[in-house]
């Protein structure tokens, strides 16, 4: 199971239990940890694309770029 899995599970874990909850204080809590699981699983799915986007060239287009500026 994905981290991202993970925490949405968490969130749907949370968010059952506070429909479910009567104690304000205890509520509170269930909100505050939803919340938390939302941002770490953003902050994760975008760290992903972020790599996705950041891979390493491959070496035909820096041999090609290399020429490009020796020839100019």
């Amino acid at each position: 199971m994905g981290e991202t899995q993970l925490l949405a599970d968490l969130v749907q874990s949370c968010r059952l239990l506070a429909h479910h909850q009567k104690n304000l204080n205890v509520l509170d809590m269930l909100h505050d940890l939803e919340e938390d699981f939302i941002q770490k699983a953003k902050d994760i799915e975008s760290g992903k694309r972020r790599a996705d986007h950041e891979q390493p060239r491959r070496d035909g287009d820096r041999s090609r770029a290399a020429s490009a500026l020796y020839f100019s």
